[in-house]
């Protein structure tokens, strides 16, 4: 889909919005309901306002067009007058409106209500021609006999009204002339419009926004309006929502929304917030944003945020405590529902007051107006066309106020005056003007005021349109005036009264803690009136009296609980008398001076030597108790300092705490001292000590003793890593330069040399070292120092001896035992064979793992020799690797061997090589002579001679079954055989030799067959 696709199907569903919210009101003429006949009514439309999606009437520029904003929805709304019908009008009577090209029309359908009888007498229809095509609204009257029977007449007089239809323009218009003369129409009217599409970077930072003011129906009730006297239920509302912080700027803590309505603006429409309806939203939202979001968090009064009322319900504050963050807070407000004009206005402070700019590209606008029309769709609303309409309020209820009597004087003539007074609905209505007052001032003065009211004094001046014109007016009630009254109670003064105003209490209306209704003083009596409180309607009302605690005031503890009163507020022959019903609360404080401090001084003096800080205490007592110590310091000073809470005169005496200290005798003096303590009567106590400079010294005496020696004794640690540590088996030497002092040997850990001792003041450095024997495995520490100080008290004499190691005090060895090896022996034995060197391999496995191979000797010998750092045992498996020697069966047995290694006492391994049942290890193959391959073209044996000559050197045939003699592997031919061709036999040679052979060929199988079964 197309941007611009989607735009104006976004815009299309905007608009639908508000097509069904247009407004369409009815004032109901004659009827008669029994009239059968419906018919088509012309000439009935008297005017057309432009007005915004906030029912706001728009106006024409300066250059006489409407200036509008492309795929925006706006309304048309129609005003028609049947009077011309009256006595004629009868279900399905209808009017139709021809809306013109280019405006795109939205469809819908508007219920026009009698909001008396709440009948529906009349429904209008817009229908759409499509895209930039216009449209046609068609007016049909109904129910007007169901609305006879609930009114108890038979016709009524002067049928006027409204509706109204959405469109928007969805392209750009340059002064586009749009002319509405349908048949319905008294005359022609003419539009000029402009629209214009609206682009571009973001302008300026949006702070906050207001917006809203529609009306709707909606029932309602307040309890808190009602308690101040109000009207306190309807059935219409306006509804308005705010954004705050739209951007998330980071505004501080505790910013504020201050929302007001302008009651004194008299081209508005007077009007309450209902509170009850106050909802509070953070959100994500933008400029954009005119409802609440789907993801919204409604938040809870008195944790996120504050809301202060003022004594009507005309404006509050709400104080958000984090301004990082943006709300969007929405609430309804009353509204008459009557046509007229009702407005709004918001600003935002940060914590210091500071206002902030409604957008950061209009730094002068500090605050943000938003009005509309009150006029739900479908309403019935009184025609005032050519005459004067006088909304009167009570100023502060805001509920209609009836009898206030009115004179209206046309400024230009003063013939033509008239008076007028309120209905039971604070209305007053003047006559109806000829047309030649169109545009004329007239001059509106109150003559009469209402019994309980304050006569107006001012004159109001208001122009008369043709369709009418409303001035909305305030009278100011005569206000009942009370006096609300406490006491105050100080608790920890004599009297528990507190000094003629000397405490300040506020008094607070319970909606608002922040701005006090009333200020008073206590009094000396302990009485506090707050004087001449007004209230202006009747109710019940809630106030809060708290006290000032925001300058201290020495010794008193405020009383900081808010008190609650109660006023009940009626009216009594028409006088309004307001009365406290509450129990006169009471505010308690606490008095207590501050607690002050004394210094109490005395001297420290000492005969035979200096005197050391802090060397001797010293008891300040009160009878028998000790109140505190001192000690004193260098200077001989002894200082205490007590500290009082309460006025009273005190007797102390000073004793110095005899100590043990050696060749001291302590002082047995006694000092008396008098503080007297009293209460300024300012909340602080003033200690005074009596002779404050007296000397009250105290002297001991020293007599130094003699001298007495001391000694010190060296003593090191000895540790061995590597295996557990042999008391003795380490020997220590101490030197002090190169004299041998001392020679120990480690015992328990430790080597402790002889105490060595001392009879005057010095450092004394000793070398210890440790002996190097050798001992296998032992790694030596080689020597530590040790250091001894001896050091003389001043005030005994006494020698001390402090030892130091500058390299610390501990000897660490450590132990490796040498490797042991360990010799796996084996044997190798070969049946059928000589042994011969490395013919066979063998391996020692531990754990599956090949550790070792080795092979064997010429003498059969097959040895594996091991190495071991650690004592623990080892299991080997040790096997003849098979070969692929030919003739040879390998010996597959699998021997286990076991390696024990051991330490001794010194950490010494010895390793022990086990067999298993105890048996040594053989290994023995068998070697069977492998059968000769045969010759694939043997020579055939030669004709034997008979008698044959014996050859002299010729060896023997061995003889098979002959033991000790071996067959050559490669034995000579006889001399008799021929090389090269055979010649073929004989046929019966044949014969005899081929059986000689198979005989032969039988005969070595048969052989080679035994000697397997034999290996």
């Amino acid at each position: 889909m197309s941007k611009s696709k989607a735009l104006n199907m976004l815009s299309k569903f905007s608009a639908l919005a508000f097509a069904i919210l247009g407004l369409a009101s009815v004032l109901i003429g004659i009827v008669k309901a029994d009239n059968p006949v419906s018919k088509e009514l012309t000439q009935v439309i008297t005017g057309i306002d432009l007005l915004d999606a906030s029912d706001t009437k728009q106006n024409v520029s300066s250059e006489g067009d409407f200036s509008l904003r492309t795929n925006l929805a706006y309304k048309l709304r129609v005003t028609f007058d049947l009077k011309q019908y009256n006595e004629n009008l009868n279900n399905g009577d209808y009017f139709t409106f021809d809306i013109p090209a280019p405006m795109t029309v939205y469809n819908g359908n508007q219920e026009l209500i009698d909001p008396v009888t709440q009948v529906a007498i009349g429904e209008a229809v817009v229908t759409s021609n499509g895209n930039d095509q216009g449209g046609k609204a068609k007016i049909t009257l109904k129910n007007l006999d169901k609305y006879l029977a609930k009114t108890g007449g038979d016709k009524v007089k002067d049928v006027f009204g409204n509706f109204s239809a959405s469109f928007r323009f969805l392209k750009d218009q340059n002064k586009t002339p749009i002319n509405f003369n349908s048949s319905s129409m008294k005359q022609e009217i003419k539009h000029v419009y402009s629209s214009k599409t609206i682009s571009g970077p973001k302008v300026g930072t949006e702070n906050y926004a207001k917006a809203g003011g529609q009306a709707s129906r909606d029932n309602w009730t307040s309890e808190k309006l009602a308690a101040i006297g109000s009207v306190s239920k309807g059935d219409a509302v306006s509804n308005w929502r705010v954004r705050v912080n739209t951007e998330k700027q980071d505004f501080g803590q505790n910013i504020v929304l201050h929302d007001t309505i302008p009651n004194d603006d008299t081209s508005y429409t007077p009007a309450q917030y209902i509170p009850e309806t106050l909802r509070v939203y953070r959100a994500d939202i933008t400029g954009g944003t005119s409802a609440v979001p789907d993801d919204a968090v409604l938040l809870s009064e008195g944790k996120e945020y504050t809301v202060d009322w003022n004594e009507n319900y005309t404006s509050f504050d709400i104080t958000f405590k984090d301004g990082t963050t943006s709300y969007f807070v929405t609430y309804s407000t009353t509204t008459p529902n009557d046509g007229t004009k009702v407005a709004n206005i918001a600003a935002l402070s940060l914590a210091d007051g500071t206002k902030l700019a409604q957008n950061t590209s209009r730094p002068g606008a500090l605050s943000m107006k938003a009005e509309a029309t009150s006029l739900i769709s479908g309403t019935i609303v009184a025609s005032t066309a050519y005459q004067i309409k006088i909304n009167k309020t009570d100023a502060f209820t805001l509920a209609p106020v009836p009898g206030a009597v009115y004179t209206v004087t046309a400024t230009d003539d003063a013939s033509e005056t008239t008076e007028v007074t309120t209905n039971e609905k604070g209305v007053a209505l003047t006559k109806t003007y000829d047309q030649k007052w169109e545009g004329k001032t007239f001059k509106i003065k109150e003559k009469t005021a209402p019994a309980g009211y304050k006569l107006d004094e001012k004159e109001y001046t208001v122009k008369l349109g043709a369709a009418g014109s409303t001035i909305n007016l305030k009278d100011e009630p005569v206000p009942a005036v009370f006096n609300v009254t406490a006491k105050k109670v100080v608790e920890g003064r004599t009297d528990k009264l507190p000094k003629a105003d000397e405490f300040t209490f506020n008094l607070y209306t319970a909606e608002n803690l922040k701005t006090p209704v009333a200020t008073a003083k206590s009094k000396a009596d302990g009485t506090i009136t707050f004087e001449n409180i007004e209230l202006k309607g009747a109710g019940t009302y809630r106030y809060i009296i708290k006290e000032d605690t925001s300058k201290a005031i020495d010794g008193i503890t405020f009383d900081e609980e808010g008190k609650e009163v109660t006023v009940t507020a009626a009216f009594q022959g028409g006088v309004l008398k307001a009365s406290v019903t509450s129990a006169e609360p009471t505010f308690t404080n606490t008095y207590k001076a501050a607690p002050t401090n004394a210094t109490i001084k005395a001297t420290k003096k000492i005969i035979g030597k200096e005197l050391v800080a802090d060397a001797y205490t010293f008891e300040l007592k009160e009878k028998d108790a000790v109140v505190a110590t001192a000690n004193n310091t260098a200077s001989g000073e002894v200082v205490f300092k007590v500290t009082y809470t309460e006025a009273g005169e005190h007797t102390y005496t000073i004793t110095e705490k005899a100590g043990t200290e050696a060749g001291v005798t302590y002082s047995t003096e006694s000092h008396t001292v008098k503080v007297n303590v009293v209460d300024n009567g300012q909340g602080q106590l003033v200690a005074t000590v009596e002779d404050a400079d007296a000397e009250r010294v105290f002297t001991n005496i020293y007599t130094a003793p003699v001298p007495t020696a001391t000694s010190a004794t060296l003593e090191f640690t000895k540790e061995l890593t590597g295996r557990a540590l042999v008391d003795g088996e380490f020997q220590f030497e101490l030197y002090e330069g190169t004299k041998l002092v001392d020679t120990k040997t480690n015992q328990a850990g430790k080597v402790t040399f002889k105490a060595i001792n001392y009879d005057a003041e010095g450092v004394h450095t000793y070398t210890v070292k440790e002996v190097n024997a050798g001992a296998t495995g032992i790694t030596y520490d080689t020597e530590k120092t040790a250091v001894v100080t001896v050091t003389k008290d001043a005030a005994t004499n006494a020698l001390k001896a402090t030892v130091e190691y500058p390299a610390g005090s501990v000897f660490t060895n450590s132990f490796k035992a040498p490797a042991v090896e360990a010799t796996i022996e084996a044997t190798k034995k070969l049946e059928g064979k000589e042994l011969a060197a490395d013919a066979y391999t063998f391996e020692l496995k531990e754990n599956g793992a090949v550790v070792a191979e080795t092979k064997n000797t010429a003498e059969g010998k097959v040895a594996f020799v091991r190495s071991f750092e650690e004592a623990g045992t080892h299991t080997y498996t040790l096997i003849e690797k098979v070969g692929t020697e030919e003739g040879i069966e390998y010996d597959k047995t699998e021997h286990t061997v076991t390696v024990t290694v051991v330490a001794d006492g010194q950490g010494l391994l010895t390793a022990t090589v086990s067999y298993a049942d105890g048996k040594a290890v053989v290994f023995t193959n068998k070697y069977t002579v492998p059968n000769p391959t045969p010759d694939p073209n043997p020579t055939p044996n030669p004709t034997p001679n008979p008698n044959p000559t014996p050859d002299p050197n010729s060896t023997p045939d061995p003889d098979p079954n002959k033991p000790g003699e071996k067959e050559e592997p490669n034995p000579t031919p006889p001399a008799t055989e021929t090389k090269g061709k055979a010649e073929l036999p004989k046929t019966g040679e044949a014969t005899s030799i081929f059986s000689a052979i198979g005989f032969v060929v039988l005969a070595l199988s048969g052989l080679v067959f035994f000697v397997k079964r034999k290996a």
